[in-house]
């Protein structure tokens, strides 16, 4: 395998190899400092790379790193979010997600927050993913190629002190190539297990992560599990772990009564996208085992995603089409009203990173069924805030179904003991503070 992977005209890519700084550009001696200015003066300015981000036309895409970036700015940092958008052509725009793409305007304003939606040619789908995630270098010299103009026009407009990015590859990557031509530091969180193992498989991925941290100021992982797989690629690097956030909950969700349809019944609720790691048909088959022994017991599940198909044979398979309600995929004021009215919140896909929609169930105060590989584990105690279940096990997920369903008071308790982990420490707030530490240390150290 290794020796497929290091192949190719690209295998020689050389990821720190400065391109000449074109005319006019400010360049290293002229980027914003902080020789003037102490550590922690305020506002501390941060650009942040993010081109998972919320569209207008898609506003569920990544809409965690929305919500981080609005506790950002309610701590006292001024932010700005450049968030490079593939450009397709409107003419071959067919599918939902392809418009919300081609439709993107150049700016977009979220609560206050401006967002730039600057166009590159990168397309992380389909065979480009596979393409990228075995051979990077090409698609990321490109990458930095059409996304280079509006990088040096955000630092010489908005003069940050630091880069802020999520995911190494690409938008890591943006960033150690402006490190290079400014000395801006910057910091990386990672969010996805796959993308970091892979960097143990592919040489030329290991080489572009190598190339990233190795001159960040730290790799943040979303989970200990990943910090320590980024440790196995980079072991001299800065590593830190910092779980996401989720916000309270508004108080018209809260206090919205269940419709009528719903009275009497004991929900379980499920969010996610409907791929083969997420486990829904899996879910399904695990509310047939105990459907007949709580008739009371319903399934409601938000998303959709190519393994729908899937999902509604399980339903069909078990004649449960009064019992399971497919809602397709809804806002996410409409996802927390769905966790509002709900007993339980369930999601078995096994290496998860750390979803947030599990934080969401801790909002609302919702004993949690996850699998005991995910990120999540680093917060919550298996038998206190919820039943972990080991991966891939359909017996082990109707066990812990049953358990629940059958136990109102078990449900209440660990419900109360998800509220108060919420309050303690899981709201981005949190998270914001200490995400403000590492930015001012990357100032102060530069």
């Amino acid at each position: 395998m290794s020796g497929a992977a290091s192949g190719g005209s690209c295998a020689s890519e050389d990821y720190s190899h400065d391109l000449a700084a074109p005319h006019g550009f400010t360049g290293a001696a002229e980027s914003p400092g902080t020789a003037h200015r102490g550590p922690c003066a305020s506002p501390l300015r941060v650009l942040m790379l993010a081109s998972y981000f919320p569209k207008p036309e898609n506003p569920l895409m990544g809409n965690w790193a929305l919500a981080q970036a609005q506790a950002l700015r309610r701590n006292g940092v001024d932010l700005r979010v450049v968030s490079f958008t593939s450009w397709v052509p409107r003419v071959f725009a067919i599918t939902k997600g392809a418009r919300a793409y081609a439709n993107c305007p150049a700016a977009s304003s979220w609560d206050g927050l401006e967002a730039e939606y600057p166009r590159w040619l990168y397309y992380p789908v389909g065979p480009f993913r596979k393409l990228t995630e075995r051979y990077p270098a090409l698609l990321m010299k490109l990458a930095w190629l059409t996304a280079r103009r509006a990088l040096r026009k955000a630092v010489d407009t908005f003069r940050p002190q630091v880069i802020y990015a999520h995911h190494t590859g690409a938008s890591g990557f943006l960033a150690a190539k402006l490190n290079q031509e400014t000395g801006l530091p910057y910091i990386i969180t990672d969010h996805d297990f796959d993308e970091v193992q892979s960097a143990q498989i592919w040489p030329q991925r290991r080489r572009l992560f190598e190339f990233v941290a190795g001159n960040a100021h730290t790799m943040i992982a979303v989970a200990t599990r990943m910090e320590a797989e980024l440790k196995k690629v980079s072991p001299r690097s800065r590593t830190a772990t910092i779980q996401n956030g989720s916000d309270p909950l508004p108080a018209e969700i809260v206090g919205k009564p269940r419709p009528a349809e719903l009275a009497g019944k004991t929900i379980i609720f499920s969010c996610g996208t409907f791929y083969r790691r997420k486990a829904v048909p899996a879910l399904v088959e695990a509310f047939a085992r105990i459907a007949q022994k709580y008739p009371e017991a319903i399934l409601r599940i938000a998303g959709g995603g190519e393994e729908r198909p899937l999902v509604e044979e399980a339903v069909r398979k078990h004649s449960l089409q009064n019992r399971v309600t497919l809602l397709g995929f809804l806002s996410h004021a409409q996802v927390m009203q769905e966790m509002v009215w709900s007993d339980m919140f369930a999601l078995i896909g096994w290496d998860e990173p750390f979803a947030t929609v599990y934080l969401e169930a801790t909002a609302a105060g919702k004993p949690i069924v996850c699998c005991s590989d995910g990120g999540i584990n680093d917060v919550i105690r298996n038998e206190v805030h919820g039943l972990t279940i080991p991966p891939r096990d359909t017996d082990a997920a109707a066990v812990a179904l049953d358990r629940l369903c059958g136990d109102p008071e078990l449900r209440k308790i660990m419900g109360r003991a998800s509220a108060e982990l919420f309050q303690s420490s899981l709201r981005w707030d949190s998270h914001a503070t200490r995400m403000i530490e590492i930015f001012e240390s990357a100032v102060a150290t530069r």
